[in-house]
């Protein structure tokens, strides 16, 4: 049975693994194929291990979990830049494993997601996707996200230039 649930130390391993072979899915034909086959879950692991140790994150992550299989994952908490008020939460990262998609989890996960940052008392909230990932912007656009004009250019694995585009969804009234 799959449940939502706050992500703990010894999950770090598993988001690892969704992160990863999301990244090497989802993002075939966006970036190199050498930059995607050099990621690593044993790196990945260790960012994941300290986020999840420590004690004084208050931001939250979710997983999609069967049993101890994680499917999935999110993690969220106050806009990191752009937002025009501190009304404005954030989801940081939002992967479901390749072989679980259109299953309704990353439906799921997302609910889970918008029902913390409006617990959190959030108005809105925005989320950064990479530009291209077309399956990204259906899933979002169909649960209410709408592009906002904000881009960004980041440094990812390798150094290489990822490019992405900004989403935002209003949460509730003000």
């Amino acid at each position: 049975m799959i449940v939502i649930r706050e992500a703990r130390p010894e999950d770090a391993r598993g988001i690892a693994a969704v992160h990863v072979s999301s990244w090497q899915e989802a993002y075939r034909g966006l970036l190199p194929a050498d930059v995607l086959a050099g990621l690593s879950v044993t790196g990945r692991e260790q960012v994941w291990t300290a986020i999840l140790s420590d004690p004084s994150a208050r931001d939250p992550v979710l997983v999609a979990a069967d049993g101890t299989t994680v499917l999935g994952f999110v993690s969220m908490g106050p806009d990191r830049g752009g937002a025009a008020s501190e009304d404005t939460g954030e989801l940081y990262a939002f992967y479901v494993h390749p072989g679980c998609w259109r299953e309704g989890i990353g439906g799921r996960l997302h609910s889970a997601a918008i029902q913390r940052l409006t617990a959190l008392r959030f108005v809105s909230a925005a989320l950064w996707v990479l530009a291209g990932n077309d399956r990204a912007l259906g899933f979002y656009r169909s649960a209410g996200w709408v592009p906002d004009g904000q881009t960004k250019t980041d440094s990812g694995p390798g150094g290489i230039d990822l490019h992405e585009l900004r989403l935002y969804r209003r949460l509730r009234a003000r």
